[in-house]
């Protein structure tokens, strides 16, 4: 009974496309502070901006959080509405991605 009111509380795309956008910023700041801890805001802006293969993984990783999302929201539980904003988040946040890599 109890995921049923979790899926009609959650089952809306304004909450997909919220944790769409929040998840990769939070995998963002901890993936920062894990692999590049030691470096500042701006040091790490210049490391991103002096080669494209220094941005693969600063990019990519804080997208896979919407994945494993995307995965239990879409084949597990099937909230169609949360997905659909999880999914179209995900696809704007990765169009920028995919032309620095190109670039």
């Amino acid at each position: 009974m109890g995921t049923v009111n979790l899926k009609a509380k959650l089952d809306k795309r304004s909450i997909g496309i919220a944790m769409g956008l929040i998840l990769p910023i939070i995998s963002f700041f901890l993936f920062w502070q894990f692999k590049y801890g030691e470096k500042s805001p701006e040091q790490l802006w210049y490391y991103m901006t002096l080669n494209s293969a220094n941005r693969n993984d600063l990019m990519i990783f804080p997208l896979l959080p919407n994945l494993v999302i995307f995965y239990f929201t879409n084949f597990q539980w099937r909230w169609d509405n949360f997905t659909t904003g999880i999914v179209g988040t995900t696809i704007l946040l990765a169009i920028p991605v995919v032309i620095t890599l190109i670039v």
